[in-house]
């Protein structure tokens, strides 16, 4: 019944329990890779067991559970091209859930399925913060799509996989199914993330982010600095000095936002001139914002215009960063 579907398991230093956890989802007619993530040598007689029963991809050297995986993904590219389904394994579940699931990927090939049981709150709330859909984990011991996005799983960042797929599958706006279990007793065949790197996984997307907005409001603020006095010679309304200093130097930083954003941070496969677009729109949208804020602060005499400047860009940060992420470069 499940023969179209793939079993991947990264191990290391597994137990011998999985020997017959195998043999049973042999028998259910899974086709099973079992990746020994460079296991030491007194392991090497569990591996030898399960030889009939599964494909075991074997390397000499500790690699990570996300090396390990793009290695199944590649073998099952290579070697089994009919198939129609991957699941990702790192614990001995419940048979039945693993059929579920199974049939679940067969039915609906569109959506992605992962299973949570109940993890650390603090984690799912940063991870709702940032990306704005919540989960009450984010750290996945089994998790199933369909073949068809192979290529693109091959290309998910190696560190933290678990919690890169599930980032990028939530920027890539695709339909998550997240299926909730109770927590399982028995140890993880692969060792788990360290709590430190799971947030620094949830971060870096923001990270980047924040660091291309530095670097284009620094472009900002300093042309914009510069043409608040230079242009005293020649203006004397305010309303209007700030508004075309503002603008001159929003558009040059504008420039180096959507290149950097574009190409680093959001890496969208989007159609350019749509991107484009919408950047510029929201790019003006800001514009207007960020020059009332400093017009209105300043004329009330609450700061400085040069203080007001960066003041309400920092207001507007979030703002931005969820548009962008939303809408701007949505890969829709």
């Amino acid at each position: 019944m499940f023969s179209k579907m793939v079993i991947l398991i990264p191990v290391y230093n597994p137990r011998e329990r999985i020997i017959n956890y195998v043999k049973k989802l042999k028998e259910k007619n899974y086709d099973v890779v079992v990746i020994n993530d460079g296991s030491d040598e007194n392991y090497h007689a569990v591996f030898e067991r399960m030889v009939y029963d599964c494909k075991i991809i074997n390397y000499p050297h500790f690699k990570g559970k996300g090396y390990a995986l793009k290695k199944g993904y590649q073998y099952v590219k290579e070697h089994l091209k009919d198939k129609k389904g991957i699941l990702i394994l790192e614990n001995e579940y419940d048979l039945n859930l693993i059929d579920q699931m199974s049939q679940s990927i067969t039915e609906d090939a569109s959506k992605f399925y992962f299973v949570h049981h109940q993890g650390k709150k603090i984690l799912s709330q940063l991870f709702s913060l940032i990306y704005n859909q919540k989960f009450i984990n984010v750290d996945s011991e089994l998790f199933g799509f369909s073949t068809s996005y192979l290529d693109e799983m091959l290309e998910v960042d190696e560190n933290c996989y678990e919690v890169q797929a599930l980032i990028d599958q939530v920027q890539n706006q695709h339909d998550i199914e997240e299926i909730k279990v109770k927590k399982l007793s028995q140890e993880a065949f692969h060792p788990k993330n360290k709590t430190s790197q799971i947030i620094y996984v949830i971060f870096l997307h923001l990270i980047r982010f924040v660091s291309s907005s530095i670097i284009s409001s620094i472009i900002d603020v300093l042309l914009a600095w510069i043409l608040l006095d230079v242009l005293k010679i020649w203006m004397t309304s305010d309303f209007w000095r700030i508004a075309l200093a503002s603008l001159i130097a929003r558009v040059i930083s504008t420039i180096v936002n959507y290149v950097v954003n574009k190409k680093y941070v959001f890496k969208g496969k989007t159609n350019n001139r749509q991107t484009a677009i919408r950047f510029l729109i929201l790019t003006v949208i800001i514009t207007i914002l960020s020059t009332l804020f400093v017009y209105v602060f300043s004329t009330l005499g609450i700061m400085s215009e040069k203080l007001a400047k960066p003041a309400g860009d920092l207001l507007l940060f979030l703002l931005s960063y969820n548009v962008q992420m939303k809408w701007v470069f949505s890969k829709e």
